[in-house]
């Protein structure tokens, strides 16, 4: 070879380095056997090697491990930017035409992630042999709710792990027999736990049945374990959930639904996880969603036990109304704001209407004298003083919430602590302000 022929080939190789590559150079370097070379140099170079880069999108255009890699490049770089986004689909989808198994799953897997499920699955069906395919397809059925299709993907995942024999197939087979998502020929009787109350927690897809686990069995839900405990994480679909709520709004679903669901018998509680939705709890029906922490949750587990929100109530609430006729909470009181009268008989008449008023010292004041007459409120004191502090839950004109201690406690801000004295009082009367049985919320909701 002459010195002019090999610097021009070297020129064309240092031209694709560079990313100036041109298409007709490139088919230079295809019909002289060259594109060895840049194999070679794609594995000297580091990926963050400008090179390396150039190089990879030339190849990439007929080369789909060359793509995969490439978009995989772009997933490790990811910046949530609509560049690198833009990219990562790009060369996922050039290795798709170029008939790449692991780029379709992968290409798949995000368009479930980003919730186009339809799109997903029409890249998924045509490999439905593969068992990550199929893993993905059981999961967007899940989603959709098509359980006939659950059953069908998982009857053909059945029997290709048969085959297979891989541990973390036959884990995935599994997990879906544990949440009652297919029949299992072993499925175990569950242990009988003795509580106050029992439920039964519910969600939608995979990853919300594995967090719900996680959340039931965080140290902060152990502190309530003589009071409430859980029956098994059951799969339920969104399709019969029939969740009416928008993204910011409280979660609400249709509440009918339960009337017939089996296995119920022990509970007095249901729990349902769903993806999005403000967290609450709806008579005998608790709420959360999948981005909610455990004190969230820890904080609606004390509403079913009959502890009451300490930050402002919405407007209309029922609570909120009027005066309490007895009383509803463990840990607020809805009284007049004035009384009249001697400040004896006046201090009765309100202990006898705080749940936590045998906590509450002799000498702790409850009321302060105005030209109107006794002004309900417990003023400047200690921190750790039980008496009757004006809470923030209600506040009308001719009355007020009350609450037994002045410091902030987890039914104010999720991240505070839960109260010794309310373990206390919990202790003293662990039934009497429970929230109705979940078949109260059927009956509602049938009406």
């Amino acid at each position: 070879m002459s010195a002019s022929s090999f610097f021009w080939l070297s020129s064309l190789v240092t031209a694709v380095e560079n990313g100036h590559g041109t298409r007709a150079q490139l088919t230079y370097i295809s019909q002289l056997g060259l594109k060895s070379m840049l194999y070679k140099k794609l594995n000297i170079y580091g990926v963050d090697d400008n090179r390396w880069q150039n190089i990879a999108k030339a190849l990439a255009k007929v080369d789909g491990d060359v793509s995969f890699k490439l978009a995989n490049y772009y997933i490790d770089k990811q910046d949530g930017t609509f560049d690198t986004n833009r990219s990562i689909e790009l060369w996922l989808l050039q290795a798709v035409r170029l008939g790449h198994l692991g780029a379709k799953v992968l290409l798949a897997q995000i368009y479930v992630d980003n919730n186009q499920l339809v799109v997903a699955e029409k890249l998924l069906l045509p490999i439905k042999y593969d068992t990550s395919a199929l893993t993905l397809l059981i999961e967007i059925s899940l989603l959709k709710g098509e359980l006939k299709n659950v059953e069908q993907y998982s009857s053909q995942f059945k029997t290709i792990e048969a085959v297979n024999q891989k541990v973390e197939h036959q884990l995935f087979y599994k997990k879906l027999e544990k949440y009652g998502i297919i029949d299992s020929p072993t499925l175990e009787t569950e242990t009988e736990t003795e509580c106050l109350a029992k439920i039964a927690p519910f969600a939608t897809n995979l990853d919300n049945l594995e967090y719900f686990e996680k959340l039931i069995s965080s140290p902060n839900v152990e502190l309530l374990k003589p009071y409430l405990c859980f029956s098994s994480v059951k799969y339920i679909s969104k399709v019969e959930l029939n969740c009416h709520h928008r993204k910011n709004e409280a979660i609400a679903c249709d509440e009918s639904i339960w009337q017939n669901k089996k296995g119920l018998t022990n509970n007095r509680f249901i729990a349902v996880l769903v993806d999005e939705g403000g967290a609450n709890v709806n008579s005998g029906i608790l709420y959360i969603d999948s981005h909610d922490t455990e004190e969230v949750f820890f904080h609606e587990l004390t509403h079913l036990l009959g502890f009451i929100d300490e930050y402002p109530l919405p407007k209309n609430h029922f609570r909120c109304s009027a005066v309490q006729k007895s009383m509803f909470s463990h840990n607020i009181a809805i009284l007049p704001r004035l009384y009249q009268g001697s400040r004896k008989v006046v201090r009765q008449k309100i202990l006898n209407q705080l749940p936590w008023g045998k906590y509450i010292s002799s000498h702790t004041q409850l009321v302060s004298r105005t030209t109107e007459g006794w002004k309900l409120g417990t003023l400047d004191e200690e921190l750790d003083t039980v008496g009757a502090f004006i809470a923030e839950s209600c506040n009308e004109k001719n009355f007020v919430s009350i609450r037994a201690l002045k410091q902030r406690t987890a039914l104010r801000y999720f991240e505070e602590k839960f109260p010794d004295l309310y373990m206390r009082m919990l202790v003293d009367n662990p039934d009497k302000y429970l929230m109705p049985h979940f078949t109260h919320n059927v009956l509602q909701a049938t009406k």
